[in-house]
């Protein structure tokens, strides 16, 4: 059955993320009260992917899954544009030596240091686009016989082994720059894992939380505000894998979120939104291109400095979006049987 209200929902998701993306083309720096409350919200958006892909993974791929012909249609859709996309960046990145040189060179003036290394490390980490979450999340795609197990045992060990992984994600959080593929994986397992619990008890929750979606949304922003009060930091936080630094309430907030939009969307399921629907079957493109129109902004961000703040948000992020998604279809209409493996739409 379609979700209307799961299309929806990757709109949302998009938005987010690419907000989270835009700050610093909008000058914003967070400094209030009022702004690091507002920055909590906005920011880590990625978990609402996870969550509507584990959800997905269940509801569209689980009822006729071939594990094969899953990762090769995710190959071709997801990491092949990845693959065409980044060939650019990198070569720009070997040329400028940036960002992070320590990192992705070698100390040796030789072709594997200097051309061979960081190629094979930019590809691996995807470090210069904010591709990151494309290596991550094609390493969960590799693990999904482990969330085919996970569907088949009972509905008491789904929440236990849930609870369990959650209780690790809080105080590991995101790795450092999203560097380490493992790190995330682990962060974001109960994450995927709570989108195909969610898909298999829809509606149980449904039924559960109907009317009750304010209710929802209030304890999102109640931890969104308890960690503006706790840490001068922003969204989730980053750190090393066993280094201690308190709980992540970006991770409980985030999954109160999810579920907040599944409910809440679902009240629309019937409504049809031209604009959503657009945004969430580009969502993917958007993806992998806002990054890029962010960079030919950020050329020309100086001549709007006196304006900077959180307010430019609200023109530069419909701006980014729409000009994402013009190229997007343009580069659609060029290759309407390649586009696909281009720009993942």
């Amino acid at each position: 059955m379609h979700l209307r209200s799961f299309e929806y929902f990757r709109a949302v998701a998009i938005v987010l993320i690419v907000a989270g993306h835009s700050y610093g083309i909008a000058g914003w720096r967070i400094e209030g009260f009022g702004e690091r409350v507002l920055a909590n919200l906005i920011s880590g958006g990625t978990s609402l992917f996870v969550f509507i892909s584990g959800f997905l993974f269940h509801h569209v791929f689980y009822p006729k899954f071939v594990y094969r012909k899953f990762l090769e249609n995710k190959f071709k859709n997801v990491y092949l544009p990845y693959l065409i996309l980044s060939v650019l960046p990198i070569i720009l990145a070997l040329v400028i030596k940036t960002p992070f040189p320590e990192f992705y060179f070698g100390l040796e003036d030789t072709f594997y240091d200097r051309i061979l290394r960081p190629i094979l490390l930019y590809y691996w980490y995807g470090g210069v686009m904010v591709y990151w979450y494309i290596p991550f999340i094609m390493a969960m795609f590799i693990l999904s016989p482990v969330f085919i197990w996970f569907i088949k045992i009972d509905k008491r060990k789904k929440i236990y082994i849930i609870a369990f992984l959650s209780v690790i994600s809080l105080f590991m959080h995101r790795p450092v720059n999203n560097w380490s593929i493992t790190q995330s994986v682990i962060y974001f397992f109960p994450v995927y894992m709570f989108g195909i619990l969610c898909s298999m008890e829809k509606e149980y929750i449904y039924e559960k939380f109907k009317g009750k979606d304010f209710h929802l949304l209030g304890c999102v922003i109640f931890l969104a505000v308890l960690q503006a009060v706790l840490f001068e930091a922003c969204g989730n936080l980053q750190k090393k894998p066993f280094e201690f630094n308190w709980v992540d309430i970006a991770y409980l907030q985030k999954q109160i979120m999810c579920l907040y939009f599944m409910v809440f969307l679902h009240k629309y399921e019937h409504v049809d939104s031209p604009l959503l629907k657009t945004l969430a079957a580009s969502s993917f493109a958007i993806y992998f291109l806002h990054g890029w129109i962010i960079y030919l902004i950020s050329t020309v961000q100086f001549y709007y400095k006196p304006f900077y703040g959180p307010h430019l948000l609200l023109i530069l992020l419909p701006f980014v979006i729409w000009a994402s998604y013009s190229v997007a279809k343009r580069v659609k209409k060029a290759f309407p049987d390649k586009s696909r493996m281009i720009i993942g739409w």
